[in-house]
């Protein structure tokens, strides 16, 4: 290794927007909440609720938010993921209960704020 080598030292300061990759988790918080408001039911079958869902796809801006949690089992989880047609109403109901930015954290809904100024 060069003994010249002096790599450039991390910035100290914090980040002011989280990674996109953090926003898209729910933390435990919000996993606790989404559990607690469906009594750790699945949404679909009725049986134990073991899987978070982001009823808007994390790889379609959804973030980890509690208005963006469907608490499912495991088995109804992947029927939504193969079911494009079970997808589409979940997202209508979540559009329908919670509005248009239901998928939005508050970083997204400041941005979108902005916008429109």
């Amino acid at each position: 290794m060069d003994k010249n080598f002096n790599p450039v030292p991390k910035p100290s300061h914090n980040r002011r927007v989280r990674k996109q990759g953090d926003r898209n988790k729910f933390p435990k918080e919000v996993r606790d909440q989404i559990k607690e408001h469906f009594d750790n039911t699945c949404q679909m079958c009725g049986n134990s609720g073991v899987h978070i869902h982001h009823v808007r796809f994390r790889s379609q801006g959804g973030r980890g938010v509690f208005t963006n949690g469907l608490l499912l089992c495991n088995s109804c989880d992947r029927r939504i993921h193969d079911n494009h047609e079970l997808n589409i109403y979940w997202k209508e109901q979540f559009l329908r209960k919670y509005g248009p930015t239901y998928y939005m954290d508050e970083e997204d809904k400041k941005h979108l704020e902005e916008l429109d100024k």
